[in-house]
């Protein structure tokens, strides 16, 4: 990865771009392989993120100033574009010219004089018009998509279901620069023990509002490089994520299966709830992130949890289990701002192939459980082909469990009058969630 901030930012919004690739990975790899100075890794991280999350205003300034339109520029130099009208934009701490002038550098190393010269006529004029550009303020779909850097495919979803204003409100939720939560090792300690260590370290922590584990720290692109992550004193989690275990309530001696468990947030923190006394059965598919679940436990210091590799549809287990969690693959889009990369990565069609993957799983567990066991499933997502629509199909094919509330375990403010977990971006302040609680005859 170049050493350069720009560059760097610049090869992984191509990756995105053109290869689909996961821009949270591609940022920790560059912290891990010797990418820009730390001092730059802040730059670094708001220029991939920011360019990511705002590309639809973006895109719209550029498209308007690029004549043969910014979809038929070659895809480096259209991304070069893209990063160097985001700091024109939005960033003013960085001069104008130095954003102009850095981008035409680059665009003479991933194009030709040609584009590069294009590269420069664009983003000067963009600098010289940038207090007048103005974007739809109309409630139709296309003018919000614009406005709200959202595909419109996702307004279209949203609008019916929100409103205007809600819409409006979400999308500027995944706009807005997200903090990083940290969740307290409970086998270490407290949380506010975790906020004295992080303020030994000149790092200012303010205690999460819905969950009761969480701390919130601004301005940390890489909580790995902290040394309170390094001793196992917390781990990275979202305040939502971090309620989900709370509704699985494991009590000591129990044995605990989480059917979909990398990268390990829950499985620890379910462990973590019963002191490290009892089982929790980790399944996880995928032999690479199975290899990142045990490193996980090895930091944490956790001796509950045994891992699986293998997949939770048909994997048979020779005991029963008192609780399962089934936190499955979804459309992630409670996280879209966090991961801003998957608004563009991702299409509708998601919604025909994934529900049938959840219910799958949710099955499965079910058929694992001791009478009278408990079932909760969870997605960072509140769209209802994988929420609500899921759960009725549960029930109905399972008249043996019964739909429980989640209210006493988590706040009030997040479970809904069905008795579900749900918590909005627009809403609550942190990722979207949902989890609904099943108990078995």
């Amino acid at each position: 990865m170049p050493s350069d901030p720009r560059e760097a930012a610049l090869r992984i919004l191509q990756a995105v771009d053109t290869r689909s690739a996961f821009s949270d990975r591609l940022l920790d790899s560059a912290h891990k392989n010797g990418g820009p100075d730390p001092r730059d890794r802040g730059l670094l991280h708001e220029l991939v993120k920011g360019t990511l999350r705002w590309r639809g205003r973006v895109d719209a300034a550029l498209d308007a100033r690029v004549h043969i339109g910014l979809q038929n520029v070659q895809p480096w130099i259209r991304n070069i574009l893209r990063l160097g009208a985001y700091q024109i934009m939005f960033l003013d701490r960085v001069p104008a010219h130095a954003a102009v002038d850095e981008a035409v550098k680059l665009g003479h190393k991933y194009g030709h004089p040609g584009t590069a010269g294009l590269v420069n006529s664009v983003l000067r004029r963009l600098a010289e018009e940038k207090d007048t550009i103005t974007f739809p303020e109309g409630d139709d779909v296309a003018s919000l998509s614009v406005w709200g850097s959202h595909p419109e495919w996702i307004v279209e979803r949203w609008l019916p279901r929100f409103g205007v204003t809600d819409t409006r409100a979400l999308m500027l939720a995944d706009n807005r620069p997200v903090a990083t939560g940290l969740r307290v090792n409970r086998l270490k300690g407290t949380r506010e023990e975790l906020v004295a260590k992080l303020a030994e370290a000149k790092i200012e922590a303010r205690l999460g509002e819905l969950s009761p584990d969480i701390v919130w720290v601004e301005g940390t692109e890489s909580p790995g490089t902290l040394e309170v992550f390094t001793q196992g004193w917390c781990t990275a989690q979202d305040e939502s994520e971090a309620l989900v275990a709370r509704i699985v309530d494991p009590q000591p001696h129990e044995r605990i299966l989480d059917l979909c468990a990398a990268p390990g947030g829950k499985s620890t923190h379910m462990a973590e709830l019963m002191g490290d006394e009892g089982e929790v059965w980790a399944m996880e598919r995928d032999a690479h992130r199975v290899t990142s679940l045990e490193a996980t436990l090895a930091r944490l210091g956790e001796h509950a949890i045994h891992v699986v590799h293998g997949d939770g549809r048909t994997y048979e287990f020779p005991m029963p289990f008192d609780r399962a969690l089934v936190d499955a693959p979804c459309s992630g889009f409670g996280v879209l701002g966090r991961r801003a990369d998957a608004r563009w990565r991702k299409g509708p069609e998601i919604f025909a192939e994934l529900p049938a993957v959840q219910l799958e799983l949710l099955e499965a567990a079910a058929h694992k459980l001791i009478p009278g066991g408990t079932l909760v499933y969870s997605v960072c997502s509140f769209e209802p082909e994988e929420t609500t629509d899921v759960v009725d199909k549960f029930l109905a094919q399972n008249p043996g469990f019964q739909l429980a509330s989640v209210a006493g375990l988590v706040p009030d403010a997040v479970v809904t009058p069905e008795g579900y977990m749900r918590v909005l971006p627009h809403q609550h302040g942190c990722d979207g969630a949902f989890a609904a609680r099943f108990k078995k005859a």
